[in-house]
């Protein structure tokens, strides 16, 4: 071979869209490989390098918003805040490299800037040396916790109606009463204005005398994408669940069912495949979190809890990592929060275990997620109520909500039935945050889940059986000041960002100033234990990025595990955990 030839070959390379050294597989997915069978397809998120972060990326990325979502985000992040890196598409090349290989394309996650595709081993291997691509690991095949709709055992109770309520209740008038939701509605707010993302397992009797009055923006199935979200012939997942779920939050027929929010915008999300033992894919529920997201969703409620997978022995989550920052459907979940969404979703019935492990299922543990347990109609916990805490020690669940005999539409007839579980008493509080942002429509996510929080029956004394309590809509209401301002921002306020998270070698630290001032980062491990500081210095107001290594002081690499970035800016503090994954 001439000299001239090897120099043409080792510029061919060059071109190629392939790495010298192979991106990381995780060790699930090592373990996955080593059994499956030549043919088999195995479930595989592929995350990508560092996306192209530029001014025109970032303009496209706010033209495209919805005015709704617009809103959302002035609301909760302040005009010239409204986009970042996570709004910004995956590239579209990279991702026809991943197409190439003849793996089939699941979903597409512009946050986690990652694809989720089946794939065979081969191409596995193929994928692991594209250049694009940092890391690869297994789509988790999660386990719900949620039992199954009860048969009625006793005649439901009937409201002591008076002629001081705005609406007969029938026998859902306990439900409703237990957290204040007469009281909003005698105030004239019953969700209008306010839009609900609602991901279940599906959504049947649509022409139920219920759903008369629902309005619906838009659905899509997520397990079988397609746009209808009830049962069809020869398709995965059924759609009983949701219907109950959708029942007990958006019902309105006087005398029988009346929901919390009936008068919501709603989008039906169908994001749990309950074939194979009830289970769901993660990148599922990420799909429609984005998806919501894009519709201008204002509160996304979820009523099903994941976490061991437990099909041909796939590896899903433990107890262990519902720390806030392992599993991915709790990472997309946070993501989706710091949009302006307020996340609602479900504790789990799992019951009670001795500390320090919990019950709790993902992406219940999320930092930015309003975590429900159940109760019974007097306000007692039941006894299926999955408990907390964190395994990084946060207090879970938030707030309770009734849970026990909640009287819903009978998915398989149409009549009503009575049902147990936090799947029920997730969508009641997610109906008493509607309300009470549309009675307060300028107050941010953090605002209504605080609220909701520190006006709840046991805020004087949250633990990890009860939280903070049992909701008071009425009370979050007069909580929050009828003068908040579209831009919560305080003046001297600063943002903080890193890209991508979890991240490996390298994440970007973007952070924002609203004045010129003295800046501080500091990384600090699990234990509190400094380790680097990032940044010391003079910064004037604005945009600001740079990259981080993940090493120390000294310059040495640091080890796989969660850290906490604090940036301190003049009497501005803001914490971000980021995770390191090797």
């Amino acid at each position: 071979m001439t000299r001239a030839t090897i120099i043409a070959a080792l510029l061919l390379l060059t071109m190629l869209p392939w790495r010298v050294s192979a991106a990381t597989k995780s060790p699930q997915l090592n373990n996955a490989l080593l059994t499956a069978p030549t043919s088999a397809t195995i479930p595989t998120w592929v995350f990508l390098e560092d996306k192209s972060v530029t001014p025109e990326a970032l303009r496209a990325a706010e033209t495209a918003l919805t005015p709704h979502a617009r809103a959302r985000r002035e609301r909760n992040l302040g005009a010239g805040h409204l986009v970042d890196a996570y709004d910004i598409p995956v590239d579209a090349d990279v991702l026809e490299q991943v197409r190439a290989t003849g793996a089939n394309v699941r979903h597409v996650s512009r946050w986690l800037n990652a694809v989720s595709v089946d794939a065979t081993p081969e191409q596995i291997a193929n994928m692991t040396a594209l250049r694009a691509v940092s890391r690869l690991d297994i789509v988790r095949t999660l386990r719900s916790s949620e039992p199954e709709p009860e048969a009625p055992s006793r005649e439901p109770m009937r409201a002591p109606q008076t002629e001081n309520l705005s609406y007969d209740y029938g026998p859902s008038f306990f439900q409703n009463l237990l957290i204040d939701v007469p009281a909003m509605h005698d105030l004239g707010f019953h969700g209008e204005g306010v839009v609900i993302a609602v991901f279940d397992t599906g959504f049947n009797k649509p022409g139920h005398e219920a759903f008369a009055s629902l309005n619906v923006a838009a659905k899509w199935d997520f397990v079988n994408n397609d746009g209808v979200v009830s049962d069809e012939p020869g398709q995965m997942g059924s759609g009983f669940h949701g219907t109950l779920v959708l029942g007990a939050i958006a019902g309105f027929k006087p005398g029988e069912l009346i929901g919390p929010a009936f008068g919501a915008t709603y989008l039906l999300a169908k994001t749990e495949n309950t074939e194979w033992e009830r289970h769901v894919e993660e990148d599922a529920w990420v799909a429609a979190a984005e998806w919501a997201d894009n519709h201008g969703a204002d509160i996304i409620t979820s009523s099903l809890t994941y976490l061991g997978g437990f099909t041909n022995g796939e590896t899903g989550y433990t107890w262990q990592n519902m720390d806030g920052d392992t599993a991915i459907i709790t990472i997309g979940a946070d993501i989706a929060a710091s949009r302006g969404i307020l996340i609602c979703n479900a504790a789990g019935n799992a019951g009670f275990v001795s500390e320090p492990q919990n019950t709790l299922g993902a992406p219940a543990d999320g930092d930015m997620v309003l975590t429900v347990g159940a109760t019974d109609n007097q306000g007692t916990r039941s006894s299926f109520s999955s408990v907390g805490n964190t395994t990084d020690n946060r207090i879970k669940p938030d707030v309770m909500a009734m849970g026990s005999s909640v009287y819903t539409v009978d998915p398989n007839s149409s009549f009503y039935t009575e049902t147990s579980g936090t799947s029920l008493s997730t969508p009641l509080a997610a109906g008493a945050a509607a309300l009470v942002l549309q009675a307060r429509p300028n107050a941010s996510n953090v605002m209504l889940m605080n609220a909701l929080r520190n006006t709840a029956t046991n805020s004087a004394n949250p633990n990890r059986t009860y939280g903070w309590g049992v909701v008071d809509a009425l009370a979050a209401r007069n909580a929050i000041p009828t003068d908040v301002t579209d831009t919560p921002r305080v003046p001297d306020a600063a943002s903080l960002v890193a890209y991508p998270n979890p991240f490996n070698p390298a994440t970007t630290i973007n952070y924002d100033l609203a004045r010129d001032t003295h800046v501080t980062i500091i990384a600090y491990d699990v234990t509190g234990r400094r380790v680097a500081t990032l940044l010391n210095d003079e910064r004037r107001a604005g945009a600001h990025s740079f990259r981080w290594h993940a090493v120390d002081d000294n310059g040495a690499p640091l080890a796989s595990g969660v850290y906490l970035l604090r940036l301190s800016a003049g009497q501005s503090h803001v914490n971000r955990k980021v995770v390191l994954l090797k």
